[in-house]
């Protein structure tokens, strides 16, 4: 008995010691991280070499630089229009009378810089500065539309390899990539005969109508060969997931899905459908989303009939996890009655765990008792400070990051489209660091563990093994900082 009340004692011991020797640490980090805050190079070594955790909110088309989609065209030859910077993979009937060539025609060719320098502006927001009345925040999204089959031919899997090795050299150990439509739901005329159904029954606010007219599309939508071709994708995504060797001790994958908030209200909810039945079907597809400009008029004519579809899968699949693009807005980019209840009606209508961007917090309705609702049901914020700074202008001052950490909402710190804005995960810690000096190392560390804990991953034991090794990350981070910061940092 003895024995066991010692051994008892000791392993309480040993604990308090180990909380004790932690704290220590983060008390002394912070007294580091104090004397850096303020130096943009200095930072950019701390948090390179500091654990993150994960990547929340992260679309894989916009995650990939443009430079990787441009070797991927030189590799395989692909023709190009130097004027218009359409690339094509295919072995159509094109000459240089048609002004097309081959990419390899540039090799050792002075012009061929030009011409990537002239591919990467159009891929990305490199060196942007536009004096043709192009705004920001369209020269942004016009991008997407630009990478067309180059991305396409990024799907043979070097796409993924090439995000979890940047990953792994930024201390990510974790991205839950927004990968890509239900590539299913072809050939359904007969639903898009509803289109007018839904916008007026929406519009008079008949929602029994709506109700039985969503349940009439359920059944059209989700038939049986559309559930045979959904099996089908979560076949193929598993089988390239596993093929690519993603996940190992280093880094781990998961996908969410999307519906795309643009195109016509059947399209939408017929995305919308398919996306929640896979998502509940398979452990690799843990979400969904939405995408595409917030501030677009068909998104802003069809939001609240957008949450309403959402309230109703929400009802259907009730295990399938939300996250939303809600309040990436600003002033002056809509009228003010369309400004002021986005994030609210994503929290309370749609029932989104997660909110992306949210910058319009101040503009809603009633902001504080938003604040409020967002603390009780703990919904977290996925800030992507250097898109909101590039698309809405955002600063210090006009960001609502202060407003969500004081409130005390769950914050993850994300990247958004890292390769369209050349950023990348660093950056983001960075410019909050900046923005933000009243904020500690301690802070910064619960935001690396918030993406892991809020993650929508299936299954304890991945979260928990990625918890365990980012503890076991921190503390050698730790070690390592508080050995050296004299040599690189001084006194």
């Amino acid at each position: 008995m003895k024995n066991v009340y010692a051994n008892f004692f000791l392993l309480i011991f040993l604990v308090f010691t180990f909380e004790i020797r932690a704290q220590t640490h983060i008390n002394r980090l912070d007294s580091l991280f104090n004397k850096i805050k303020h130096s943009e190079l200095a930072l950019r070594i701390f948090f390179s070499e500091m654990p993150k955790g994960g990547d929340l909110h992260h679309h894989y088309s916009g995650s990939i630089y443009a430079e990787q989609y441009i070797e991927k065209a030189r590799s395989l030859n692909a023709w190009i229009n130097p004027v218009s910077l359409e690339i094509s993979f295919e072995l159509l009937d094109k000459s240089e009378r048609d002004g097309w060539k081959k990419f390899k025609s540039y090799e050792n060719q002075i012009g061929f810089y030009l011409l990537q320098q002239n591919l990467l502006k159009h891929w990305s927001v490199k060196d942007y500065a536009r004096s043709d009345g192009i705004t920001s925040y369209d020269d942004f999204f016009n991008t997407f539309d630009h990478f067309g089959s180059s991305k396409d031919k990024m799907k043979d899997g070097s796409g993924l390899i090439w995000l979890k090795n940047l990953a792994i050299s930024q201390k990510v150990s974790y991205l839950e990539t927004m990968l890509e439509i239900i590539p299913c739901g072809k050939n359904l005329k007969i639903a898009e005969t509803f289109n007018d159904s839904l916008l007026y029954y929406y519009q008079i606010n008949d929602s029994s109508s709506l109700i039985n007219l969503f349940n009439t599309l359920k059944t059209i939508i989700l038939n049986n060969e559309n559930k045979q071709c959904i099996q089908e994708y979560l076949g193929k995504l598993r089988e390239e997931h596993e093929r690519l060797k993603l996940d190992d001790s280093l880094f781990t994958i998961r996908y969410l899905t999307y519906m795309i908030r643009v195109l016509p209200p059947v399209q939408v909810f017929t995305q919308m459908l398919l996306s929640y039945e896979a998502a509940q079907k398979d452990t690799l597809l843990v979400g969904v989303n939405m995408v595409a400009p917030e501030h677009n008029p068909i998104s802003i004519r069809d939001y609240q009939l957008h949450m309403r579809m959402f309230k109703y899968c929400a009802q259907h699949w009730p295990s399938v996890s939300l996250s939303l693009h809600a309040g990436e807005l600003s002033e002056g980019m809509v009228s003010p009655e369309n400004l002021n209840f986005h994030i609210q009606e994503a929290v309370e209508i749609a029932g989104a765990k997660r909110i992306g961007h949210g910058t319009a917090l101040a503009f809603e309705k009633n902001s504080l008792a938003l604040l409020g609702k967002m603390k009780e049901k703990n919904t977290v914020l996925e800030i992507n400070f250097n898109s909101n700074q590039f698309i809405l202008n955002s600063t210090a001052q006009n960001h609502p990051f202060e407003l969500y950490h004081k409130a005390k909402i769950p914050l993850v710190i994300c990247t958004d489209d890292a390769a369209v804005l050349r950023t990348d995960h660093n950056s983001e810690y960075i410019q909050i660091a900046l923005k933000y000096p009243y904020l500690s190392y301690a802070d910064f560390k619960e935001f690396a563990f918030n993406s892991i804990k809020y993650s929508f991953i299936k299954g304890t034991k991945v979260k928990e093994k990625l918890n365990e090794k980012l503890e076991k990350d921190f503390h050698q981070f730790e070690e390592k900082m508080l050995k050296n910061y004299l040599l690189i940092f001084g006194e």
